[in-house]
């Protein structure tokens, strides 16, 4: 991996150490140019000049091709959504449920895995059951097989919760529902483009993820995944042209055979090229060398951090449960105050609940500073962070 052309390919790094890629990362040049080339071009020749059109859509064809490969899965079982949370909404909408149905999720989820299944528990009297995590926030398999019943109908779990960085066993929790005939959900907002994904090898039935965070794709860029012999149990959310067909002499309209088929009207294509120029970019690294130089920052950093005079570092003990995303406070600080003193050093990290209701209550705390290292950070970001946060806990103690 070569760390200094990475760095290159990014401005940012010229003036800032950013290490806050949970929340979303900086996209490196070759995303802006696919996006901007295209912008650029429909100046000079316009949107739809026949030649131009075909040549865009044989590239969101061939960019589906490539979304696919990335996480072994069929084109066909591929659609581009604005983010995972529409992703989420696909789903939770689309499939046919009733009254009495349980959805089964953990009590560490985020906002947009949560507040879908809320809505069909007060819309469609489906019954949600939340299990509790511990503060390791992992999810344990034993408790998850005591709340399967006769009418579970799906488990959705986020393979890693933006809050504790608590790396989900993902692949066991998939298999259980299947031996069990139930249905799962991965919501990999937090691993798309950071862990090696495998579809088949999961055996999930949907797989939903936004492109701005480890993929570093642009905002307004998601994916979802289907399936294949999931995909009719999908009715669309939104309907139009791009994923029906219509019958004007019958007046009849039916929904593509395809994940498409939740695709209605325009693609945002500048967001679509640019997630394929991310995803480009990072089969140009390696997602394996990737995830293995994370998993060592995430390590460095904790180690680092723990030096701090008063550091308090939430979720995982075990560093083998933990991945990229550290959250932390520090005894007499604020996390504003810390957050706000590295960046006026130029260094990004952010503060916040990150809706993390259960997991701050646990820790008895209403807020908390996050780091989140991606493969493009070095290790001298990090010893200058904690240089920082030390010199700032040593000025406010005086």
């Amino acid at each position: 991996m070569d760390i200094q052309k990475i760095r290159q390919d990014t401005p940012l790094h010229q003036q800032y150490a950013y290490i806050n890629t949970a929340a979303a990362s900086a996209p490196p040049q070759q995303v802006i140019d696919a996006m901007t080339g295209y912008l650029q071009k429909t100046t000079s020749v316009g949107p739809y000049l026949p030649a131009f059109r075909r040549e865009v859509y044989a590239k969101v064809d061939e960019i589906r091709a490539k979304t696919a490969a990335f996480i072994g899965a069929k084109p066909s079982e591929i659609a581009f959504t604005k983010n995972g949370t529409e992703a989420i909404n696909f789903v939770a909408s689309g499939l046919n449920w009733n009254e009495g149905d349980q959805v089964i999720l953990a009590d560490l989820e985020f906002h947009s895995n949560y507040v879908p299944w809320l809505k069909l528990q007060n819309d469609r009297n489906v019954k949600l059951t939340v299990l509790k995590t511990d503060k390791s926030g992992v999810i344990r398999l034993d408790a998850l097989e005591q709340a399967i019943t006769p009418n579970t109908k799906l488990i959705t779990v986020s393979h890693l919760p933006n809050a504790s960085g608590a790396l989900q066993p993902v692949k066991e929790i998939c298999q259980l529902a299947r031996r069990r005939g139930v249905l799962s959900l991965i919501n990999a907002s937090q691993t798309l483009g950071l862990v090696p994904l495998d579809v088949s090898e999961l055996e999930c039935d949907f797989l939903a993820a936004c492109g701005r965070k480890w993929l570093r794709g642009p905002e307004g860029s998601g994916v979802l995944y289907i399936r294949e012999e999931r995909i009719g149990s999908i009715t669309p959310t939104l309907i139009g042209w791009g994923g029906t067909s219509w019958d004007f002499d019958t007046n009849e309209y039916s929904y593509l055979p395809i994940a498409k088929r939740v695709e209605a009207g325009c693609p945002i294509i500048p967001s679509i090229l640019g997630l394929g120029a991310a995803i480009e970019y990072a089969d140009e690294i390696g997602i394996k060398a990737i995830y293995e130089r994370v998993k060592k920052l995430t390590r460095y950093t904790v180690d680092k951090m723990s030096t701090v005079p008063g550091m308090e570092i939430y979720g995982p003990e075990d560093i083998n449960n933990r991945l990229a995303i550290i959250p932390f406070n520090i005894a007499g600080l604020t996390p504003d105050r810390i957050t706000e003193y590295l960046e006026e050093h130029h260094i990004i990290i952010e503060a916040g609940t990150f809706m993390a209701n259960t997991m701050l209550q646990q820790y008895g705390i209403n807020k908390m500073a996050r780091f989140s290292p991606h493969y493009f950070n070095t290790v001298e970001e990090i010893d200058r962070a904690v240089e920082l946060m030390i010199s700032l806990v040593e000025q406010e103690g005086k």
